[in-house]
């Protein structure tokens, strides 16, 4: 005789009911609890003995209610099964409903149930799967959680890139507010330096809101237009918007700005604000330069073909090799006074125009950030920096 037929032969019998009933009960994976229409459990299999704690012959000829449903929600329960008894519909028959166990030990739990109506003869059976979601919920609180925690992160470098990108025209406008004090208190006043110094705090206001703008634009996901931009402008501009902070550091500042440079499609805001932030790191870099000239090197050129660069390069303390690798992520700073915003701002902005930052050692000394944009044509017909 063949294995097919030795199998066949040993299947259980079943009665066109309860034994096939409690087949497909021992076989499944969630607890199934069968009761009559008073709530009293008729069959109960091992996976609801694992789940709840009662055996079988515990559960066998008590009432649901008594064993597996807190006590706040009993009522509801057995309203349940006599409007479908009633009217022949209840709300829970045939869907899966979430709500509390009750363990054996008296601990709560959360548990999904659905629950079917099935005829055994002249009587009607309620049939209720039930299984265990402990974990479920617990997973989809820990998700709400890391929600939440991202949004407080979120609105943490929100915050932080505020600060950090309004702190330098701040700086500007109390500086020159003070030279502009020292010019008008003179025994003469010298009024040219005095209107000089009040000029710049304008510029530096103006300078603040265009920061404000951009900022707003970048969390509304309503980006500043980007038009064609003239780079070498851009960081003409910048350097006299710091000018103040590089004659206060008595950093020497060499250009070399290619002529007939691409224009780029930019932000003008936006990029004039990398560039003020790359050479205001510089300037820090240099800071604590003792034993040598204090330079700083910019430089623009046409890198390939649709692409030109902009180098800052500083005569600083460098960069930790063991830090490189982090210096352009959120929150991560090296100086005791930063909040590791500034870099993480440039690399988002310069990869938002289709570009690339980087750095690299010095030589001999500091830091070499270089930063590669496509011109504008070639924003224009969607290529990428490579």
């Amino acid at each position: 005789m063949s294995a097919i037929a030795n199998a066949e032969r040993n299947l259980p019998r079943l009665s066109p009911s309860r034994d096939g009933l409690r087949l497909i009960m021992e076989t499944a994976l969630d607890a199934v609890v069968v009761m009559n229409s008073d709530g009293v459990v008729a069959d109960w299999n091992d996976r609801a003995a694992g789940v709840f704690g009662w055996s079988r012959d515990e559960a066998v000829g008590r009432t649901m209610a008594d064993l597996i449903i807190p006590e706040r929600n009993r009522r509801a329960h057995k309203t349940g099964l006599r409007r479908y008894l009633d009217s022949g519909q209840a709300k829970i028959l045939g869907r899966r409903i979430e709500l509390s166990g009750l363990r054996k030990n008296g601990e709560e739990f959360p548990v999904e149930l659905s629950i079917s109506a099935i005829q055994d003869g002249e009587n009607i059976l309620f049939v209720g799967c039930l299984r265990d979601i402990t974990e479920r919920i617990a997973l989809r609180f820990a998700r709400a959680e890391l929600a939440r925690v991202m949004q407080v992160m979120a609105m943490g470098e929100m915050a932080a890139s505020i600060a950090h990108e309004i702190k330098q025209p701040l700086a500007a406008i109390v500086a020159s507010s003070n030279s502009a004090l020292r010019w008008l208190g003179m025994e003469t006043p010298d009024l040219d330096k005095a209107r000089a110094a009040l000029k710049r705090i304008a510029d530096s206001g103006h300078h603040a809101n265009e920061v404000l703008g951009g900022i707003r634009s970048m969390l509304t996901k309503d980006s500043e237009a980007k038009d064609p931009q003239d780079v070498n402008k851009l960081i003409r501009d910048s350097l006299t918007l710091i000018r103040r902070e590089i004659e206060h550091q008595r950093v020497s500042v060499l250009t070399e700005l290619f002529d007939g440079l691409p224009q780029v499609l930019a932000s003008r805001v936006q990029l004039r604000q990398v560039i003020i932030n790359l050479i205001m790191n510089a300037i820090d870099a240099m800071s604590t330069v003792a034993d040598r000239e204090r330079i700083l090197q910019i430089k623009t050129e046409v890198h390939e073909l649709n692409y030109f660069m902009i180098t800052v390069e500083d005569s600083g303390i460098g960069i930790d090799p063991k830090h490189v690798n982090r210096i352009f992520e959120a929150f991560f700073t090296t100086k005791s006074h930063g909040m590791g915003m500034g870099l993480a701002i440039c690399r988002s902005i310069v990869e938002s125009h289709g570009g690339r930052l980087s750095v690299s050692p010095g030589r001999p000394h500091g830091s070499i950030f270089q930063v590669l944009l496509p011109t504008a044509p070639s924003v224009r017909s969607g290529e990428e920096a490579i």
